[in-house]
């Protein structure tokens, strides 16, 4: 890694795979969230978020995230609404956390194919695709990038000047403004600071400090997004049917890690809506299993602190930005492919690991063999976000419990034309999550185009009491009772949505 060449290289390498799906339209919550968003369409709302009053507004699509809305924004006013542009930005942003990396890991230990294989790696890892190439989900990018940056602000002399430093900081907080995952961010400074204490000659207090002013200010942010009004993930608003509740919530974390480590070990089969088993006790084998490995990579990590502080470090990267992600505090959805991004490079400093001590004959065909299954696997599995068809065909197969690529199903039937056919997904979204709103509202919406009025007033009857506060729920409701000539009724539901709907566009359906 001593000629810029060989940077390029390895960089354009990792670039080629996912090339493929660049000019494939925005699916998913990429529709909501960017095309359909009016909030990205006004220039003038850049200022907002620059000025931090998003942060406050629950209307505003990931208005707690401004620095990922100044990249939309960024995107919006160069690229328009062609996805290719998008997609571009969040590949350089990917390809930026790379060469991160593969730096950090070079000043670390010094290292020539140890941190090149470990970008490698990462760069190629299959798990990936839904955070990278999908623009909506590119706050885990943003995120991880920003991480980085905040830990190269502190390896170096110690007559390195402060500003590198305060510069750290300042990334640190660019991360927090990216995804909340980076409140993790500290402790994984202070882990490398132990782990590699050559790279960090700078006194015990002095490192201490930093750290703390680190976590301080993750604190802070923190306490900030526990006291604004809109909810953080799954804490406040009615349930959804997938988020876990406690203590489920604590009791399924051990078996999320091992659900993580699994992808992160073969990462197929990979899904945008894959399914998850809630466990019910701590009696549960799956708890079991699962604190046991959680225990032995704490173990691992300990024991070869020293022997091999790259493994710890994979180790603690991987444990570090689980917890996030553990549902301890419970997400809004407890499991998906893109919250592994941020724990995957930890995986990656594990395998280069391995690799880099073998044979040189052995380490470059190891690698190489990897990083073919990886690049097939990604072409793959980028192949299946070429149509919403293609991708939510994909994800009612690997999980037929998943009422929303039911629900995405159905609206494909409807606007075949299919009514009977769309019927039928609307069904089985329901059946599979009985508290499915989206599902509720979609199949009212087709009865009242059949002029079944009598049912469509049921079904949207039944959104509105799972999801009060959804604006879709009740505005459907309106234009039922109205087409029924129950006037004051209508009027009463249209104002209900009046007062919640969102201006700004939403993820849907």
């Amino acid at each position: 890694m001593d000629r810029p060449w060989k940077w390029v290289l390895l960089l354009a390498v990792v670039a080629s795979p996912w090339l493929v799906g660049l000019s494939f339209p925005f699916l998913y919550d990429d529709i909501g969230m960017l095309s359909e968003n009016a909030f990205l369409e006004n220039p003038a709302n850049l200022g907002k978020v620059l000025a931090g009053r998003t942060l406050s507004d629950p209307h505003v699509v990931n208005g707690r995230r401004p620095a990922v809305l100044a990249s939309y924004f960024f995107d919006r006013a160069l690229h328009g609404l062609e996805p290719a542009g998008w997609r571009l930005t969040s590949l350089s942003l990917h390809l930026g956390c790379v060469a991160l990396l593969m730096l950090l890991l070079w000043r670390l230990t010094g290292r020539g194919f140890f941190p090149a294989a470990a970008g490698v790696l990462f760069g190629l890892h299959p798990v990936l695709s839904e955070a990278v190439h999908a623009p909506g989900f590119r706050a885990d990018v943003l995120c991880l990038f920003f991480v980085l940056l905040f830990l190269h602000g502190f390896p170096g002399p110690r007559s390195r000047p402060a500003i590198f430093r305060i510069g750290g900081v300042a990334c640190l907080a660019l991360a927090l403004l990216s995804k909340e995952t980076a409140v993790v961010a500290p402790v994984l400074l202070a882990f490398l600071m132990v782990l590699f204490p050559a790279a960090f000659p700078m006194e015990r207090r002095e490192k201490a400090g930093w750290v703390a002013i680190s976590l301080g200010i993750s604190a802070g942010f923190f306490a900030l997004w526990a006291v604004l009004p809109a909810d953080m993930q799954a804490a406040g608003g009615s349930w959804n049917g997938e988020s876990l509740r406690f203590p489920e919530a604590w009791f399924s974390a051990p078996s999320l890690w091992t659900r993580t480590l699994r992808l992160l070990l073969v990462p197929w089969p990979l899904n945008v809506t894959p399914g998850f088993e809630p466990v019910a006790s701590a009696g549960s084998l799956r708890f079991a299993l699962g604190l046991g490995w959680l225990a032995l990579c704490g173990w691992g990590a300990w024991r070869m602190r020293r022997a091999g502080p790259e493994i710890s470090l994979g180790l603690l990267w991987m444990l570090v930005f689980f917890l996030p992600v553990s549902n301890l505090w419970p997400l809004l959805h407890p499991a998906a492919d893109r919250y592994l991004y941020p724990v995957a490079p930890g995986f990656s400093i594990m395998v280069a690991w391995v690799f880099a001590h073998q044979s040189r004959v052995g380490r470059g065909a190891g690698l190489a063999a990897v990083a073919a299954i990886y690049a097939l696997l990604l072409v793959l599995r980028l192949g299946q976000w070429e149509s919403a068809g293609k991708l939510w065909t994909s994800a009612y197969f690997q999980n037929p419990k998943s009422a929303t690529a039911a629900t995405w199903l159905g609206l494909l039937r409807e606007e075949a034309g299919d009514a009977d056919g769309a019927r039928e997904f609307y069904r089985a979204a329901v059946e599979a999550n009985p508290q499915a709103a989206a599902a509720w509202v979609n199949w009212g919406i087709l009865e009242g185009k059949a002029e079944n009025w009598a049912e469509a007033e049921r079904l949207l009857r039944r959104a509105v009491e799972l999801h009060p506060e959804g604006a879709a729920g009740w505005q459907n409701l309106a234009t039922c009772l109205d087409r029924q000539g129950r006037k004051p009724e209508a009027s009463e539901a249209a104002a209900r949505a009046a007062a919640l709907q969102a201006p700004y566009g939403s993820a849907k359906p």
